[in-house]
Order: C-alpha cells, then structure tokens, then sequence
C-alpha cells in the first residue's frame, strides 16, 4: 500500500509535468513566424494575433497553472498523511477493515450488464472471479427478463477461436453455466453469450483470465509468537520458482483486521514462506483468528511479462487461543527509505 500511494503521488506530478510542456508550446505557437520578404508585410500583418487575445491567454495558462500547482498541493498532503498513518505498521503486516474492498476481494469480478427495455431490465452476465486457476472450473450466471434461451461460447480473445460452448432452452430468469476446466486454455479468454429475449438475440460478452497455477498453497502450520509478531508458515507446492508475493487477510470472528503480504525467493517442490502479523494489528480476544483471502502471486520477472497466479487446496485456517500477551510491544520504526519517502511527498504538499 505504501508503494501505491507514492506512485499515486508521482503520477500525479508528472501529469502536470507533461501539461505544463504542452500549455507552454499552446502560448509560444501564435508568435512563431517565419521572416518574409517587405512587399510581405502587409499579409504578416494580417495574421499576427492582437495583444490582446495573446494577454488573455497567457493570463488564462497562469491561472490554469496556479489551480494545478495547488490541487497537486492539496493531493500531496492528503497522501502524506495517509502515508505518515500507513508507517505506523509494518509493510507486512497493515490493519483492514470492511471497507478495504480491494483486499477483501482482489479477485472480484464485476458483473456486465447491457439494457434490454425501456423500463430498465438489463441482462447481466457475472462470473464467481476474475482469474481462474486450473484445475478451477469457470462458473458463470446469466440474468434478465424474458429470456427463452441462451447459446454461451468460451473463446480465445487473440484468434477468436470457440474453445467450448453450451446452450439453454429452457425459459427461466437466470442460468448458471459451468466450463469444465482444461490445462491448455490460453491465458486471455473472453465469454459470449447470446440471449433470446421476446423475438430479439440480445449478445453479451465478458473477459476473463486463465492459467496453469504457479504454486499450491497446501496449507499452514501452527501459529508461533516472534518476538514482536505473530508467525503463521505457509506450506506450498512451488511448480515455477521465481519471487513470490503471498497475501491473506487475518480476521477475529467475522471482522476482519489485518492484510498481511510475504515476498521471498522460492525454488520449485515443497516450500514454506511465513506470514507475520505485527502485534499492533492483533486483539486480545477469546474469539479464534482465521485466514481467508489467499493469493498467490509469481511477480513478473520483467516488463511486459505478467504475473503468473497459484490457487489454494484450503479455504481457511483457524487459530485459536494464541498468546497475543506475550508479544513484544515494540513500536515499528519506519525504515531509512520509508523516512525519505515520507518527506518528498511532504515537500510536494509545501512547494511554492
């Protein structure tokens, strides 16, 4: 999280940046004339703008100008003070909470929905996820009004090549599909479905992602106090090493409280990685903590190549009576490059 706000930050400046440049060529262009001859000077004169309209726009850019530098300001120090709360927890280990739907559900998928009336109806195609991992099957649900009959097709999106397709003629107001999964699915696939509503065949279309998994989370071995956190070791099954990045989200009872991130080198068999969570997040509670929420994530080794994904054997793991007393309560300290991040995005919120 830390990193996104700062690229938020820098994004954000080097936006102006590049307005700025162009605004700056907008003022210069009408006074930029070639020299010509003196019987020419009567047609020179003719096209020069007046001093007038060239004040105006300048006046008009410095305005521009003056409400950007200060948005960029008030932008600046709202995420620094995110940032400065973000520093109070270690990286690994940041509170969650109901709505930080973005790691409750990283793998949402958003349901598309097209009209097919006057009065507001839609038909709606949704699927269970996003991204799909074999040996996962693609579940997917068709809704609307009227409908008499469904074709749905499972396509590769480069060569638009049908791998699959099903067909409904039983009139109802909602189907549920099911694609039986294959190892030799691309990576890119897109559904369409085509819906008989009244006399009309209303088409639909929804993209999706498919891959064979990285690894296999298998599950994890007891909790232990760590000093100043709570250790959880993670047990996978790694198929293709690399530098991985595994995610859960710790709960107590059905509230959850912290998002926990591990990122370490992994070669392929039978690995382990431990997920930590900083005493600071953690609640003395009779309630058992649980763990949902499981990626698993082989980074892009470079630009332009994706990240390859695993899945989980396990949809939870409980944790009961842990000792959160006996943690020590030791402050996390920012480090030396979270320090220095944290006063560049003060310095924007301050520059004149």
């Amino acid at each position: 999280m830390k990193k996104s706000i700062i690229a938020l930050a820098l994004t954000t400046v080097f936006g102006f940046l590049i307005w700025l440049f162009f605004s700056d060529k907008s003022v210069a262009q009408p006074n930029t004339f070639k020299t010509l001859p003196a019987k020419a000077s009567v047609i020179t004169t003719a096209v020069q703008p007046k001093a007038s309209n060239v004040t105006q726009q300048k006046l008009t850019i410095a305005q521009a100008k003056k409400h950007f530098d200060e948005s960029i300001k008030s932008a600046a120090k709202q995420v620094s003070h995110q940032y400065a709360a973000a520093l109070n927890f270690p990286p690994y280990s940041q509170p969650l909470t109901s709505l930080d739907t973005d790691r409750l559900e990283p793998n949402k998928f958003n349901p598309v929905a097209i009209p097919i009336n006057n009065d507001g109806a839609n038909l709606v195609l949704s699927l269970n996820k996003y991204r799909f991992v074999y040996p996962e099957p693609i579940a997917v649900r068709i809704e609307g009004e009227n409908i008499g009959a469904v074709t749905l097709s499972l396509m590769d999106v480069d060569s638009k090549k049908v791998l699959a397709s099903q067909r409904i003629n039983n009139a109802k107001q909602s189907y549920d599909f099911s694609f039986s999964a294959r190892e030799d699915y691309p990576r890119n696939l897109q559904i369409l479905a085509e819906a008989q509503i009244n006399a009309d065949q209303v088409p639909i279309v929804a993209h999706l992602q498919y891959m064979n998994p990285s690894a296999v989370l298998m599950g994890f071995d007891n909790a232990w106090p760590n000093s100043d956190k709570m250790t959880i070791p993670a047990k996978l099954k790694v198929y293709k090493a690399g530098m991985y990045r595994i995610r859960a989200n710790l709960y107590i009872g059905e509230q959850p409280i912290a998002h926990l991130v591990s990122r370490e080198r992994l070669e392929t068999g039978s690995q382990t990685i431990a997920l930590d969570a900083h005493w600071s997040v953690l609640k003395v509670t009779d309630q058992p903590m649980h763990l949902h929420g499981f990626v698993i994530e082989l980074m892009s080794p470079a630009p332009g190549e994706p990240s390859v994904f695993g899945h989980s054997e396990i949809k939870s793991f409980t944790i009961s009576e842990f000792p959160v007393d006996s943690l020590n309560k030791t402050p996390y300290h920012p480090t030396h490059a979270e320090r220095q991040s944290l006063q560049f995005l003060k310095s924007l919120g301050t520059t004149s």
